[in-house]
């Protein structure tokens, strides 16, 4: 064996080719490997076409002159604004399938924000929807979504300080179309609420602190 091993040295230019043809082996390697993190790191930074995982706060149902309106506030957990309009966007929609209701508000809140509903307004607000499936029966509605979000990222107590984006109907429609989960809020405990004084729908156009009108203040 001994004998047969020694007669295997390769000659030196062997061993250039080798190790060179290894360089180029392990580089294409390592490039596969760059290559691969950069496209898996670009997919995690794309938003969940269906937004992202939520709490359920409370759920509050009105009656205001005949109609039935339903508001629901949930939290979610360091979203930015898009990934918070698209879970907002896919609960309302849940929501819509499991009440029967004139008008629906969901409003999106940051999970170290406040719980309070006087305390449910102004920056607090990371995203709201309004959907009435029969605008022209709801006082303010003139299509049946009315979409916006805070584009600032949540500070340590919870609220945003950046710019209000108000979404199209087309956009709106855009994000509802390419969502693949329609599933609720995680539900741990809770609050559902009767008879409280409905929103002025028409004073929530435009302005985060809108939300101060919905939630009955």
């Amino acid at each position: 064996m001994k004998a047969i091993l020694g007669k295997l040295r390769p000659s030196k230019r062997l061993v250039v080719i080798l190790a060179a043809a290894f360089g180029v082996s392990a580089a294409s390697g390592a490039a596969a490997v760059y290559v691969g993190r950069d496209a898996l790191m670009e997919q995690m930074s794309k938003p969940a076409t269906s937004g992202l995982e939520c709490t359920l706060v409370r759920t509050v149902k009105l009656g205001h002159h005949g109609q039935r309106w339903v508001r629901m506030h949930i939290k979610t957990d360091r979203a930015d604004g898009e990934a918070r309009m698209r879970t907002a966007l896919r609960v309302v929609g849940a929501l819509s399938k499991s009440e029967k209701a004139d008008l629906y508000q969901v409003v999106v809140l940051d999970a170290a924000g406040p719980e309070e509903r006087a305390a449910v307004r102004g920056a607090a607000i990371g995203a709201q929807v309004l959907f009435a499936p029969g605008p022209q029966s709801v006082p303010g509605m003139d299509e049946r979504f009315r979409a916006s979000y805070n584009d600032g990222t949540a500070n340590s107590a919870g609220f945003f300080h950046g710019n209000t984006v108000d979404l199209s109907v087309a956009d709106i429609g855009g994000m509802m179309a390419g969502m693949d989960d329609r599933s609720p809020c995680i539900d741990p405990n809770a609050i559902a609420v009767e008879g409280e004084a409905a929103p002025d729908v028409a004073a929530a156009e435009h302005k985060a602190e809108s939300a101060e009108a919905p939630a009955g203040h």
